[in-house]
């Protein structure tokens, strides 16, 4: 590097004949380009260790052996391809870039690709999604509903294209034809497959309801494949999906050998989806079988009761009553009579106990008659007008004395009667105030003097303190 690159850092005391002189960002800048130009692409093996997200999706980590350690990071925009959910202690193989983070002078690796060591990213993302819904109680038995035995509507939520619909469409037209079929069409694997399958459900189970449509059974599923194609009914918003819906959900996923979390989620599991087609018509088809029967069956029962009733008739053909039936008609013609007679007898009984009950009741009917009870109140309404009458003369002539009474005390202690004996009342004129003392109304105010007989208007031309007055 020539010193003309370099600027005014190039020269110095501390410079050695023909020697470069770098600033801190030259020396880092040139050391990222050359461990990046060194190692372009590697893949590293170790331990996951220190794995931490920031609000911005990136994550810094670890890698380490039982030696040596690297800081590593890995961006969020390859950090969303990630099937799995790295942890601490986890043995990984990543693929990345070396290089230095120039700031800091760190050495550190850029990470593209992580594999998990040992298991595969799709088992350890299952198992990790598997545990925490589990831990959710989203696969509890509990919270599963019964499926319907004879199911008349059903919702098929699968790819139109697929031969899984072409099977159960056939074992459903061949075994239960009478069930109303709704195709629900949604992707089954590749990017997007998963929000597709858990809108299509939503649209099986509230869409169809609010249409007024409402099936009685849905089966959400698709044909084998790789893991990688089952993958979107591993995805959480699939099993979130199932795990809501009101609608019982059937789940067939794949060939026998696969398991999905939608299967531990759905209320039912089927192998495959002929087999599922096959568990909605097993009802019907029991139902078909025992009508098919049912002629054959009320042929051998009508048999045997006609056999039964036979058999009572001619162990009937040897008895007395066969012989001479006119015995038995006159038995119970004599049973008839009995019964008639002891029926009069209690009829005249009770005759008799009414009539008694209805001669008790006369007098007590008299007594209580209207005509009787209002002489009664006539006669007490008199009484007591007459002791009313008595009353209110006494108590008017006790309230005319204390009326009385009353007049005299008040009389003797009226303001009226001490004016009548020469005194007065004055009051200042231009607020009413009635005047205690002299002092109280000034020279020229006027003034009101109220006496027995009438009142004058005056105006003060002098006023006199107490020991003034001659």
């Amino acid at each position: 590097m020539s010193a003309d690159l370099l600027g005014p850092a190039a020269s110095g005391a501390a410079s050695g004949p023909g020697m470069p002189v770098y600033t801190v960002s030259q020396l880092n800048a040139r050391a990222k380009g050359f461990l990046e130009e060194e190692f372009r692409e590697v893949l590293v093996e170790g331990e996951i260790s220190s794995w931490r997200t920031y609000p911005s999706g990136h994550a810094y980590f670890d890698i380490k052996d039982a030696n040596a350690r690297v800081g590593s990071v890995m961006f969020s925009g390859r950090r969303r391809f990630l099937k799995f959910q790295p942890e601490d202690g986890m043995r990984v193989l990543v693929r990345c870039r070396v290089t230095l983070y120039e700031r800091d002078g760190r050495f550190q690796l850029s990470v593209l690709s992580m594999e998990p060591l040992g298991e595969g990213a799709l088992e350890v993302a299952f198992r990790q999604l598997m545990e925490r819904l589990e831990n959710e109680g989203l696969f509890a038995p509990e919270r599963k509903k019964p499926l319907p035995e004879r199911p008349r509507s059903l919702a098929l939520v699968t790819s139109r294209e697929g031969a899984a619909l072409r099977d159960m469409l056939r074992v459903l037209s061949e075994r239960a034809p009478i069930v109303r079929v709704v195709l629900v069409h949604t992707l089954v694997q590749g990017e997007g497959a998963a929000a597709s399958i858990a809108a299509a459900i939503r649209r099986a189970d509230r869409g169809l309801r609010k249409l007024g449509r409402p099936v009685d059974l849905i089966i959400a599923g698709r044909g084998g494949g790789s893991r990688e194609d089952l993958w979107a009914f591993n995805e959480e918003v699939v099993v979130r999906a199932i795990a809501e819906c009101e609608t019982p959900v059937l789940s067939a996923v794949g060939h026998e050998i696969d398991s999905s979390l939608s299967d531990l989620a759905a209320d039912e599991s089927a192998a495959t989806p002929t087999a599922a087609a096959e568990r909605v018509a097993r009802g019907w088809q029991a139902l078909s079988r025992d009508l098919n029967r049912l002629p054959e069956t009320l042929a051998r029962l009508a048999e045997s009761r006609i056999a039964d009733l036979a058999a009572m008739l001619d162990a009937l053909a040897g008895e007395r009553a066969f012989q001479r039936p006119e015995e038995g008609l006159e038995a119970a013609a004599q049973r008839v009579d009995r019964l008639f007679e002891r029926m009069w007898r209690e009829a005249r009984h009770a005759e008799r106990g009414r009539m008694n009950r209805l001669r008790a009741i006369v007098p007590r009917l008299a007594a209580a008659s209207p005509k009787v009870r209002v002489r009664q109140g006539v006669s007490a309404l008199s009484e007591m007008l007459r002791r009313l009458r008595s009353s209110e003369g006494r108590g008017r002539e006790r309230k005319e004395s204390a009326l009385l009474a009353a007049a005299g005390r008040l009389e003797a202690v009226s303001p009226l009667a001490v004016l009548a004996r020469g005194y007065s009342l004055t009051y200042r004129d231009k607020d009413g105030l009635l005047l205690r003392e002299a002092a109280q109304a000034k020279v020229g105010e006027r003034v009101r003097v109220r006496l027995s007989r009438g009142a004058l208007h005056c105006r003060v031309e002098e006023s006199l303190k107490e020991g003034e007055i001659s």
